[in-house]
Formats: C-alpha cells, structure tokens, sequence
C-alpha cells in the first residue's frame, strides 16, 4: 500500500526540488518510496517503462484518478502526488479481508469507485502501447482486452472527503478483459467475503453484499448482470496465475494457493445469491 496522490503542480524532474524527501509507507511488493514536496519518487522495474507510456496515455486523455509521470531520476521515477487518505491496514495479511474505515465502507464511496473503474476503462479504450513489457502480463492487448491498474483495491486508492479521487501504484499494469477487471475491483470493494470475514473488515451487521454488488456493477455501466458470476471466478483464476510472479517462497505461494482455493469455493456457494 502506497499513500500517494496526484498533485498537478509540476516540476522539472532533471532539477531536484530543494525540498526534503519523506519516506513514505511501503506499498505490498514495492520498497524504497519516498516523497519530495509535490513528487513521488518510487523504484523502477523491467515494466517501468510500459507504465509510463500507459500514464502518459491516461494523462492525455483526460483521466485525472492516475499520478502524472514527470521522469526519471538515476533508477527511480517520479510522479505527482494526490492527497488524500489511503486506507491502511497494518494487521493485514494475505488470506484476511483488509480492516476498512467507514468512508470506505459508504455506499456513496462504492458507487464513486465503480464510475472511476469505468472513467479508467474508458480512457483506456484506443490505447495501442509501443511498450508492452508488463510485470505480470508482457503482451499487447488482445482482442477483447484493454489496459487497466491490474491491482484495483482499497488499498491502493486515494480517497478525499470519504469518496475516491485516484488511484496508485500501477507497477502492476497490463492488458486484462475490462469486464473481469470490473469483477476483480468489485471483488476488493463490496467486498466479496463470507459474513465473519466482513465483520473482520469493519462491518456491524455483515452487508448484504449481493446489494452491494448490484450497487457496483450498476455504477459501473454493465447492463448484462448474468455475465458477473464467471467473471468473478475469471478474476480469482487470475490472481492465482499472478501468485507465479510474486515475490514469495514455496510456503507462502501455497498459502495464497489455499487462500484462492476457499474463496473459489465460498463463491460456488452463493454464486446463485449473487447473481440476483
């Protein structure tokens, strides 16, 4: 988790600014990120370079939810940065559902982030990258397909007065079917997750999360409401395809293993509730 923000003012990366840097929290994978003034500076990858091009992209055309790449300083770039609140969780572990303050939780802040998911897809619609070495998928986009964050999710969004302005870290970009992209970031947000996990999450009374998920998905723009069961079961399949790529050992890869496993299962047993 990354506490960044898009801030529009901008600077020549070339010059440093004479401000001081701040370290700030490290996101899930990514370490060594700091903050000067208006910049985020953040360590670049093998993928960097694609993700700038998809940044640039998105600033062109018009999307304001995304950090504005300003360049490149020695092996780490910088980024504008949005202010706000990012929901962190520090007991936070992979097989738990992420503790989420009560802005989050809103219905309001739900249906903000599924417009946002789409102003992201829609942005993104068009975009044909000369620079496809994604971290998790280094290919150009498929029929069908577009690119998108490839990590939607509480933690790596910025919210302002309780509703969703942006999100951040994006190392994770890459061409993905815009529709089980919407399912993966409904997945994170409703959240999808058995009662006694939501009530982990922050929940009183655990949330009728069908509800919220005809919330999202109607927020979203998606008329078709029988095409949303595979599509959540499309976006597990893939965070376990994505576990091969993620720095972690043979334990911890059959833990997230296991995790997935459960909540394959969980989801074939209210699948039918869901689809309502």
């Amino acid at each position: 988790m990354i506490i960044v923000a898009v801030h529009t003012r901008r600077v020549n990366p070339g010059r440093p600014s004479p401000e001081s840097e701040v370290p700030l929290q490290a996101g899930r994978m990514t370490q060594g990120i700091g903050r000067r003034g208006g910049q985020v500076l953040r360590p670049t990858g093998p993928w960097s370079g694609a993700v700038h091009e998809y940044l640039r992209h998105l600033e062109a055309a018009g999307f304001d939810g995304a950090p504005r790449f300003l360049g490149l300083e020695g092996h780490r770039e910088v980024l504008t940065f949005i202010d706000g609140d990012v929901p962190v969780d520090p007991d936070w572990r992979p097989g738990t559902v992420q503790r989420l303050p009560a802005y989050a939780r809103s219905e309001a802040a739900l249906v903000a982030t599924a417009t946002l998911v789409r102003q992201l897809h829609d942005a993104a619609r068009g975009f044909r990258p000369t620079s496809t070495e994604y971290r998790f998928v280094p290919h150009p986009p498929r029929q069908g397909e577009l690119v998108s964050h490839g990590d939607l999710g509480p933690w790596n969004t910025v919210y302002r007065d309780g509703l969703p302005v942006g999100f951040i870290d994006w190392d994770a970009a890459g061409p993905v079917d815009p529709l089980v992209d919407m399912a993966a970031a409904a997945w994170e947000f409703v959240p999808l997750a058995p009662p006694e996990q939501l009530r982990g999450a922050g929940f009183g009374p655990a949330p009728d999360i069908a509800a919220r998920l005809r919330l999202f998905v109607g927020a979203y723009g998606l008329d078709d409401r029988s095409a949303v069961a595979p599509a959540l079961q499309q976006c597990r399949l893939l965070a376990a395809e994505r576990i091969k790529s993620a720095p972690v050992d043979a334990a911890e890869a059959a833990e997230a293993l296991e995790h997935i496993a459960r909540e394959l299962r969980w989801l074939h047993s209210v699948s039918s509730q869901l689809s309502r």
